[in-house]
């Protein structure tokens, strides 16, 4: 539980207020949406998710009418009451923070000291291999520190899977999470461990860099049948380097070879610009972001689209081109595993 000390601090940080005339909205706030269950979406990029933070806690302290007059000779109750509602609350939102991946996360997920201990006296396994090698064979979040990272961080692992020990960096299903966003997403990751996501290139670069790592790829048609690509060396370069697809070796599978193609390309977004098609942005043309060259045979970050498009349209939405068509797929998972551990 956490104490009410820290909500205190936590309040007066954030200059929590009992009058709703000081909860101001300042333009394009990020804007930070409740629901019954303590999940929330991020959007925007400004400072004012403190005032969306302060106008969430006071609605939370007007439900409990602390403080008022009508209520004096139930403050006790009704205090200690609220706090423990305060207190609930915040450890909810803690708790779903762990599995917003990079920009998706509020930057209130940093004040949670729970995490600021663990960081600082606990030594992390380096993937999810070592963590299957350690005896946990569930399929769940768990926090990985690859070797070269500053900090620890969560993932998705499969422990199931083609001999388990799989880190998801990708997955896609149901078109809930917007892909079509800028660089600083893709650098740092976006969405939710638990629905759709990218791990962010930062992380797979620490993953991959430094040690041989092999790639899974599964795609699910529409008609719900999976196939796999799978390749035993893959690895991308620093942000210096663009992220480049700098190896990717030994393919097999079912799915085809679809990303060959792309080897020695950098990342390109809706905002960075490094294909090699003289005549236009392919992450703009084809609203994705992938190691475009002129521009793509596979472009899993693509719109998610299940309808049927006009042959004018058909290289746009999540695709797959060899065995596959160009045809929009239902869902698609990329998975990581280190050779040798």
């Amino acid at each position: 539980m956490i104490s009410f000390v820290v909500l205190l601090l936590i309040c007066a940080k954030f200059g929590v207020s009992q009058s709703p005339a000081e909860v101001v909205s300042a333009p394009n706030p990020i804007n930070v949406k409740f629901t019954k269950s303590i999940d929330f979406t991020v959007e925007g990029g400004t400072n004012s998710w403190k005032d969306d933070l302060r106008k969430f806690l006071f609605q939370e302290n007007e439900a409990f009418n602390l403080g008022t007059k009508k209520d004096n000779e139930n403050v006790s109750n009704k205090s200690s009451s609220g706090l423990h509602k305060y207190e609930n609350t915040l450890k909810n939102i803690f708790d779903k923070c762990k599995y917003m991946v990079g920009k998706s996360q509020i930057p209130f997920c940093l004040l949670n000291p729970a995490q600021t201990f663990s960081e600082a006296d606990h030594v992390y396994p380096s993937s999810c291999k070592e963590i299957l090698k350690s005896g946990k064979n569930k399929s769940d979040v768990y926090i990985i520190k690859p070797k070269t990272s500053n900090k620890p961080f969560a993932v998705l692992c499969d422990m199931e899977i083609k001999g388990g020990g799989w880190t998801h960096i990708q997955r896609r299903f149901d078109g809930s999470q917007d892909f079509y966003l800028p660089w600083r997403d893709y650098k740092f990751g976006f969405g939710n461990l638990m629905g759709e996501f990218w791990i962010g290139l930062e992380n797979i670069y620490d993953m991959t860099a430094f040690e041989t790592s092999e790639l899974l790829v599964e795609l699910t048609d529409t008609d719900k049948k999976n196939s796999y690509a799978q390749y035993t060396s893959f690895s991308i370069g620093n942000e210096k380097d663009g992220y480049i697809l700098n190896k990717l070796e030994g393919y097999s599978g079912d799915a085809g070879d679809s990303l060959t193609y792309h080897l020695n390309q950098k990342f390109s977004t809706l905002d960075v610009d490094q294909d090699n098609n003289i005549s236009g942005n392919c992450a703009q043309q084809y609203e994705g972001a992938w190691w475009y060259k002129e521009c793509h045979y596979s472009n899993l970050n693509g719109k998610f689209m299940t309808l049927v498009l006009p042959e004018a349209y058909k290289y746009h939405g999540l695709n797959w081109q060899i065995n596959k068509g160009y045809a929009n797929l239902a869902g698609s998972r990329m998975m990581i595993r280190p050779v040798r551990e």
